[in-house]
């Protein structure tokens, strides 16, 4: 197997034009460029660079060489970036879920910010009804996730309370609410509302549902595109850090005097001890949380 020292100076000198250049750039004895270089030609029977001039000039063979020897480093760079991590104690997979009704846009910031620290953990993401997360975590088949509190303490997650997502009544922008002054229980009543079908599974629904016309969507995305093509009108999670979603505003109805908010809990197995890069994980999901919490 090459060493990867031996390849770093060969594609640095190649960039750079020259072994002392090479050596300012890799910050080594020029005299060790040149010892790496001629070790790799030997290893290779292969010669790499004309020094002929006053300048070593890439040969034929070399340039022929270069694109696979960068391709070889890269390789042996992302090994051994991987095997640190994995002895360090990153997980090889992560399942996380988030309940089905919020918007993913406030979190993808930190979701690429996974993928650059941790580029070998393959990560999987759910979306589902927060009930179906329960049972998920239950039988261990999610190791972090963000749910809406349960009134009571359960006995088979551990959790940590993150803070409160606002959540608005909104419409689109060509729906009669839209420029209606004032909003009655009766307006909302006789009106389509769009819910998400979670509802259908929790007791909040009798709260929620206050229209005797609906329509059921199955998650954040389904629902919203309901909401832009003027179905009806809903109760929808909003993140107050960013513009509204397109062709969508919010209303507020005669009866709503405060902002309407509902608390939101990281969960994970009962029992389960997380690695420190899952706590890692969990206290940036929860900043996350907290400074939509904030806005």
């Amino acid at each position: 197997m090459i060493n990867s020292e031996l390849l770093k100076s060969f594609i640095t000198a190649a960039d750079m034009g020259s072994f002392s250049a090479a050596a300012r750039q890799l910050g080594r004895q020029q005299s060790t460029i040149s010892s790496n270089i001629a070790k790799l030609e030997d290893d290779l029977n292969v010669v790499l660079f004309d020094r002929k001039g006053k300048y070593p000039q890439v040969t034929e063979a070399g340039l022929a060489l270069y694109d696979s020897a960068k391709l070889a480093l890269d390789s042996a760079e992302r090994f051994e970036n991987s095997a640190a991590l994995i002895s360090a104690g990153s997980p090889v997979s992560l399942t996380i879920a988030f309940d089905e009704d919020l918007p993913l846009t406030p979190f993808k910031d930190w979701l690429q910010h996974i993928h650059k620290q941790y580029p070998i953990m393959q990560l999987k993401l759910l979306r589902k009804a927060s009930i179906q997360i329960f049972e998920l975590v239950k039988n261990n088949q999610v190791d972090l996730a963000l749910t809406p509190s349960l009134e009571s303490n359960s006995s088979f997650y551990e959790f940590t309370a993150v803070g409160h997502i606002c959540y608005m009544f909104a419409c689109s922008k060509q729906h009669p609410f839209r420029h209606k002054r004032q909003i009655s229980n009766d307006d909302l009543a006789t009106s389509t509302q769009v819910v998400a079908s979670s509802m259908l599974e929790s007791q909040l629904v009798q709260t929620v549902a206050m229209s005797s016309h609906r329509w059921y969507c199955e998650g954040y995305d389904t629902l919203l595109a309901a909401l832009q093509v003027n179905i009806g009108w809903a109760f929808i999670a909003v993140d107050q850090s960013a513009p509204l979603p397109e062709g969508i505003v919010t209303f507020k109805p005669d009866f709503s005097a405060t902002h309407h908010s509902a608390q939101y809990d990281i969960i994970w197995p009962k029992n389960k001890v997380l690695s420190e890069i899952e706590c890692q994980l969990r206290d940036q999901l929860a900043t996350v949380v907290a400074n939509l919490s904030r806005h």
